[in-house]
């Protein structure tokens, strides 16, 4: 016997996938014919892997060797193996975007094989179709797509509370010394801080200087491990030309990390006109596909933060650079507590969680600071001791560092409006310029000294080393005796005091046991370091009285401002937020700076008339910004609002009248009345 019900509902499930089917049709259809489409392009293509690619159409069988290049969209050169029935293999490479090239391949194979022009010609061109649907593919899948650095609530909640500490830079030195960065706290607070300012309008550069093996590339890498994702740009060397070839998303205000930078000219002057300037221009002359020649421009522009490393021995002052030149630590104490971290973190005494911890916390203060205006009102009061060489450059170079110090401690910084328009700023405070004085002696010291770092750390252990052994004459074997150094160096090393008059020969024998030195009196610098701490001290001082100076008028300012609603609050008081008739009377900054235009306004022509699009010409805001403006001046009584022509015209309240209410008045307010 048949069953109904069941027969009922086998119709009702085929009507209901019927049903679905029709409404899903219009959506499937073009994945259908997308795959459709790939199939029948891509099925005589076999990829065995990037470097082998086989094409087998059932008529001949082409072996694409090293695969298909990804970079060059304009050609299509392949090394090709094409077999035909037992006939030995036919191997050419060619462009087969060239019409010349493929036109003779073709037809070398009609001649080899005694093939049929048409098939032949039918089977390359596929080839070349699928190649080219292969390539494409490979080149939308393979987008670079890198992970944005991503600030949550909590975090940004405990960078804040970091960044409005008073013991900021102590923290940041914390967290980088657990990271790995040992000793080098003053550079380490220069370079993180340098590191911050790529979010800055005027990033700061910096280039760490020091022998092979003392640690560069180290440090370098562990301030990108605290650099937040997609904010940085790491490279390893980088060529003279190259720079000329970036792109300009890749540079502009982000961070251009190299390990090893060439210390020369050709390398240097580029990277100094893109810091000072923001822009690389270069003009070369190439030749176009008919041989002729033409002039081409490659332009790189963008706000430049280099953090940098370099193997230089030579006086690099002479360059005068735009960049800071700062010097690694690399004495035996140094040495000692970078191999006591590397210790404890193979004891597993350092956890590698807390270290990650630390290198999330900086990634959170750096994602936390904003882009903001500076103003330094002590910038007329900054002078430059006297002995340091190419004052100009040397001075640029401490102000773009005291604006840097400024932006990494925003949030502890007084914030000034200005009133025309309404842009916000903050002020430098005189321990941002004591603190760039105070990481920054030693490089100023380093720009007054006429010997380089070497020769000058040199020339510091000579005078130890004869004042420990009681003597003021030396040889170059002496030297050989009590440090391992090599003779060439050593002889570079006394050639430059000898040129400076450090030293001089007292005598001896240059063919035999050689020349004996004797030390002047003209290598003592601390007359020269004095004068510079002199200098700056009265600099200081001058900033802090100036800053005393302006406390006190502050101060009278501010009770200005808040003498004058309380004078108003007196006359009459306002009802407070919970009553019925509460009005909102304060006026913010850009809402005074309307009522500013009207009655200036006013003053040229006397009981107008005022539209929105009137204020909106001379603001540049949008209409509907300053509509609410206006009607928050007319609900404070400061205006009056009259509906005609299917718009509200304003108009100013005169002085002498009483203020108009634009709400109704309570019964016990029309009593008293």
């Amino acid at each position: 016997p048949q069953n109904p019900l069941k027969d009922r509902l086998e119709r009702g499930w085929g009507v209901f996938l019927l049903l679905i089917s029709l409404f899903a049709l219009p959506y499937l259809f073009p994945y259908f014919v997308h795959y459709l489409l790939n199939f029948l392009i891509m099925e005589n293509l076999t990829i065995h892997n990037k470097n082998f690619i086989t094409y087998n159409d059932k008529f001949i069988i082409v072996d694409v060797l090293g695969g298909v290049d990804l970079n060059q969209i304009e050609r299509l050169v392949c090394t090709l193996r094409i077999t035909f029935k037992d006939y030995p293999p036919y191997r050419s490479t060619l462009d087969l975007y060239n019409e010349h090239q493929s036109d003779k391949l073709i037809r070398t194979l009609c001649d080899k094989w005694e093939l049929k022009l048409i098939d032949v010609s039918k089977s390359i061109h596929k080839l070349i179709i699928q190649l080219e649907k292969y390539r494409l593919d490979n080149l939308h899948y393979t987008s670079k797509n890198k992970q944005q650095f991503e600030l949550s609530q909590d975090d940004k909640k405990q960078a804040l509370k970091i960044l409005k500490s008073k013991d900021l830079l102590s923290q940041v030195t914390k967290h980088l010394n657990l990271t790995g960065i040992i000793g080098e706290n003053e550079n380490a607070q220069i370079l993180f801080m340098a590191l911050a300012s790529h979010r800055f309008n005027n990033p700061f550069s910096v280039i760490c200087l020091a022998k092979s093996g003392i640690g560069k590339s180290y440090i370098l890498q562990k301030l990108s491990q605290c650099s937040p994702n997609g904010s940085y740009s790491f490279h390893t060397q980088i060529s003279e030309n190259a720079i000329y070839y970036f792109n300009s998303y890749d540079i502009n205000n982000k961070i251009l990390l190299v390990e090893d930078l060439d210390w020369t000219n050709q390398m240097l002057t580029p990277l100094a006109t893109l810091q000072t300037q923001g822009k690389l221009v270069k003009t070369r002359a190439t030749k176009d596909k008919d041989g002729m020649l033409h002039s081409t421009t490659f332009e790189v522009s963008g706000k430049l933060c280099l953090l940098a490393c370099a193997y230089s021995d030579k006086n690099y002052e002479s360059l005068s650079l735009p960049f800071l030149m700062i010097h690694l630590n690399h004495s035996q104490s140094q040495d000692i507590a970078i191999m006591d971290y590397q210790k404890k973190c193979k004891a597993g005494l350092i956890p590698e969680n807390q270290i990650n911890n630390s290198q999330h916390i900086l990634k959170t203060l750096v994602a936390s600071l904003e882009p903001v205006n500076i103003i330094n009102p002590f910038a007329e009061l900054i002078n430059l001791p006297q002995d340091i060489a190419h004052p100009r450059k040397s001075l640029l170079l401490l102000l773009n560092f005291i604006e840097t110090i400024t932006f990494f401690h925003q949030h502890q910084r007084e914030q000034i409006i200005n009133k025309e328009t309404g842009e916000v700023f903050i002020k430098t405070a005189p321990e941002d310029v004591e603190l760039a004085f105070k990481l920054l002696k030693n490089s100023l010291f380093r720009r007054a000294d006429e010997l380089s770092t070497t020769t000058r750390g040199f020339y510091l252990w000579l005078t130890s080393f004869l004042k420990e052994a009681k003597t003021k004459q030396f040889t170059a074997l002496d030297i050989r005796k009590s440090k391992a150094i090599h003779p060439r160096t050593l002889n570079r090393y006394l050639q430059e005091l000898k040129i400076y008059s450090y030293i001089q020969v007292a005598g001896g024998n240059k063919n035999r046991e050689g020349y004996r030195y004797k030390l002047t009196e003209f290598g003592n610098q601390t007359d020269i370091q004095n004068r510079i701490e002199k200098e700056i001290k009265t600099t200081l001082e001058k900033i802090n009285k100036e800053q005393a100076e302006q406390k006190p008028q502050e101060e009278t300012a501010k009770e200005e401002q808040i003498s004058e609603p309380q004078e108003a609050e007196q006359k009459e008081k306002e009802p407070t937020f919970f009553e019925k008739n509460y009005k909102r009377k304060r006026i913010n900054e850009k809402e005074k700076y309307t009522l500013k235009l009207l009655l200036e306004l006013e003053e040229k022509e006397p009981n107008r008339e005022y539209l929105t699009k009137d204020i909106t010409e001379l603001t540049g805001r949008s209409q509907c910004i300053e509509a609410r403006y206006l009607k928050t001046l007319w609900e404070q009584g400061k205006l009056k609002r009259e509906w005609k022509k299917r718009q509200y015209y304003y108009r100013l309240v005169n002085t002498t009248s009483k203020t108009v209410r634009q709400t109704a008045l309570s019964n016990s307010q029309t009593q008293t009345a």
